[in-house]
């Protein structure tokens, strides 16, 4: 019943914002330009009596692994509870993978190739080299 109620009051509300509309149309088509603001502020004089700490303390163990709770700004940034909810099961489950027996890094070491040349390869293309580089060889060859 009340549902009833507030879907036969909606259409007659959005009637009555749009007739005020339609009579105020004429003023609102008229945009003003205003001109820029420029805001200067000065900051507050430093207080001779406050406290200031001398000793910069450097993080903690505990300090560096906590991890403070969302706000529920942060929440609706990230897409949700439902969004945040599922990101972590995915981050427990990938943990968990990890931890089964056999699981190996997908990370791999650099590893050395072979040379391209063997060595007959890499004395012919030396001696090629000099050949094309030596004075009385003529004009150099196009590579």
């Amino acid at each position: 019943m009340l549902l009833a109620a507030v879907c036969a009051l909606a259409p007659a509300a959005r009637g009555q914002d749009a007739g005020q509309d339609v009579d105020t149309g004429a003023d609102a088509t008229q945009a003003t330009d205003l001109a820029t603001v420029r805001v200067i502020g000065k900051r507050p004089p430093a207080d001779p009596f406050g406290f200031r700490n001398p000793v910069e303390a450097e993080a903690t163990v505990f300090s560096r692994s906590w991890d403070e709770p969302p706000s529920l700004e942060e929440i609706g940034m990230r897409g949700g509870i439902v969004q945040i909810g599922i990101n972590k099961a995915l981050e427990l489950t990938a943990k968990g993978i990890r931890k089964l027996p056999g699981w190996q890094n997908q990370i791999v070491g650099a590893q050395a190739r072979p040379p391209p040349l063997d060595q007959a390869q890499l004395d012919r293309a030396i001696r090629l080299h000099d050949e094309r580089m030596s004075p009385r060889a003529g004009p150099e060859l196009p590579r």
